[in-house]
């Protein structure tokens, strides 16, 4: 899911983001002007899903199934969205859900410092897993799926008073419900970590520099130095690895899954996130609640196929490009739209 842009343009300028602006998951406040979409395949958006209203749309937490089921949190509450259908009610986790995730056959419900698998077939919980962290409480968590039997945590403390602070990065073992810690200086950004085969890649920032990550499912942890600001944007698609970079120009830089860099190109400075689907690489770009989610091109930086999507958004990876709009910044009706091709 995104990050906040604003948050995330900030760091780069040197800012210091409070704990607060930090936790803003999944929203992105775009900048102005809408991306001029180039000639292409025209994409298309499915009819609009009301997920109900929300008071704070920063406290809630959303994720696409490999079968396009819709996964999102409202307090205690995981509620699922299949198809264009309305939602219902899959889970009561029974504390604040911090984080979701889910795979063809399970979901995971982050609570504090526990993770709960759950069947999705009847939702019955099958284990629980318990993460590490330098200070309690967490402020903000994520979850990624991996392949098999692996699954990948980063977990966060920053507060008002603290300010910023490095995620606590972990590969949870589900066959054995082993945790292992596998960085400490990771960034707390959704938007930042995608995982598939290969094991999980996201960008951290121990004392010697900024660097992108791969952790293997077998624990081995392979590095690339970056000249770029850290906490980027990223998604795994075709066994690559895209990184939007926010600096003089905004560029998408390739990697091979072995961090080896192989493009690097310009694209729309309203660029705000990335998302993988089905037809290719998203990007939500736009200005205020004119937002366009259209299919970038990483080998050219041209955009095409826009749709229009209104209100401040979450982009959602997954068989479709899927958005959460709100009806105000942060507050207000909630609801989705699914783009495909």
């Amino acid at each position: 899911m995104s990050a906040l842009t604003v948050a995330r343009r900030g760091r780069l300028a040197g800012a210091v983001i409070p704990a607060a602006a930090i936790a803003i998951a999944g929203i992105v406040v775009a900048q102005s002007g809408a991306q001029a979409a180039s000639r292409g395949p025209a994409l298309h958006a499915g009819p609009k899903i009301s997920l109900g209203s929300t008071s704070n749309v920063f406290a809630q937490s959303f994720t696409q199934a490999p079968d396009g089921a819709v996964y999102y949190s409202h307090g205690s509450v995981v509620s699922v969205v299949k198809g264009n259908a309305a939602p219902k009610t899959a889970v009561h986790a029974g504390h604040a859900v911090q984080a979701l995730a889910a795979s063809s056959s399970d979901l995971f419900v982050e609570t504090g410092l526990t993770v709960t698998e759950y069947r999705r077939s009847d939702y019955k919980a099958l284990r629980h897993f318990t993460l590490s962290t330098p200070v309690k409480p967490i402020t903000e968590a994520g979850l990624i799926s991996g392949a098999g039997n692996t699954l990948w945590s980063w977990t966060d403390w920053a507060t008002d008073e603290s300010g910023f602070e490095f995620a606590t990065v972990s590969r949870i073992n589900t066959a054995t419900s082993a945790v292992h810690v596998v960085s400490k200086y990771g960034f707390p950004s959704p938007d930042g970590y995608a995982a598939g085969s290969n094991g999980l890649y996201f960008q951290s920032n121990p004392p010697s520099g900024t660097y992108l990550d791969n952790a293997t499912p077998g624990g081995a942890l392979h590095a690339r130095k970056l000249s770029v600001a850290e906490g980027n944007p990223l998604v795994l698609i075709g066994g690559k690895v895209e990184l939007l970079v926010f600096g003089h120009h905004v560029t998408v830089n390739t990697y091979s899954s072995s961090l080896a860099p192989l493009t690097s190109e310009q694209v729309s400075v309203n660029d705000a996130t990335l998302a993988s689907a089905d037809f290719g690489l998203a990007v939500l770009s736009g200005s205020g609640a004119a937002l366009t989610v259209s299919k970038l091109n990483p080998a050219t930086g041209a955009a095409s196929g826009g749709v229009h999507v209104t209100g401040a958004a979450v982009l959602l990876s997954g068989p479709d490009a899927d958005v959460i709009e709100v009806s105000h910044d942060t507050h207000g009706t909630l609801t989705l739209q699914r783009v495909s091709s």
